[in-house]
């Protein structure tokens, strides 16, 4: 009775295990940070929130000139703040989104179910940091830098 019990379970377990195990072959994984700053535009988009901020820095020279007291320009530095937080945000929401999207159609391609941070990743899984690297240069029709193929290997 017993090692017919242990064969039930036996059983129960390898039949619980299997889809499990097969699922696991659907998991990606990606080094988030490495494509944010591989992003073909990243240079482009920090030059851009550069001339942003010096342009603000600019604009509050000017204003606080014409302040009196120190409390209106702690309100106008931090209303300046508070604008090239906003352009920061967006500058960094547009480059994720971008990457994003790319992320899921070489997901899509290479049948991966799940894409998680490589630091999430102790054993197993695809790494699609290189076909994502690709994908996102091929998109802007140019071919990936060599400085960028080589941090690759």
């Amino acid at each position: 009775m017993r090692k017919q019990t242990l064969g039930i379970m036996l059983a129960l377990l390898v039949a619980l295990l299997v889809p499990t195990l097969a699922s696991a072959s659907t998991i990606g994984y990606v080094d988030f940070e490495f494509l944010f700053y591989a992003h073909p535009e990243y240079d482009v988009k920090n030059s851009e929130l550069q001339l942003a901020a010096e342009e603000l820095y600019s604009e509050i020279e000017v204003e606080a000139e014409k302040l009196e007291t120190q409390e209106e320009i702690d309100e106008l530095l931090a209303s300046y703040e508070w604008q090239f937080e906003q352009i920061e945000q967006q500058v960094r929401l547009d480059l994720v989104t971008f990457i994003l999207d790319i992320i899921k159609t070489v997901a899509e391609a290479h049948n991966i179910e799940t894409v998680l941070p490589e630091s999430s990743i102790i054993y197993g899984g695809m790494n699609l940091t290189a076909p994502v690297v690709e994908s996102m240069y091929g998109s802007y029709g140019i071919s990936v830098p060599s400085s960028i193929r080589e941090l690759l290997q």
